[in-house]
């Protein structure tokens, strides 16, 4: 996507979480016009390594978790991404419950 024809749509819409999303929103919105152009591009810097290194990366490994039932060994767990996973999984949970009691 390094020849991608980049937006502020675009860059939005490639960053991996709601949380990035709504800050790289911010920050345009809010920067200066004198130095919207570096904002952009940084932000546009983050979803491209997104979308070329990360991206890949985690799909390759959830390729092989499902065909083997393991990751990869470069991808061990570490006390701060099971605590990690641990609060994302609490939040899910939290919002699944908020949906239910909304319907």
């Amino acid at each position: 996507m390094s020849g991608h024809n980049w937006s502020i749509d675009t860059i939005v819409h490639a960053l991996p979480s709601s949380d990035l999303r709504q800050q790289a929103l911010r920050d345009i919105h809010l920067a200066p016009v004198g130095q919207l152009e570096q904002v952009i591009a940084r932000w546009q810097a983050v979803a491209a390594r997104w979308v070329q290194v990360e991206q890949p990366r985690i799909e390759e490994a959830r390729a092989q978790y499902d065909a083997t039932g393991h990751l990869p060994a470069n991808h061990e767990e570490t006390a701060e991404s099971a605590d990690r996973f641990d609060a994302w999984r609490l939040q899910m949970q939290q919002l699944r419950q908020q949906q239910r009691g909304a319907a």
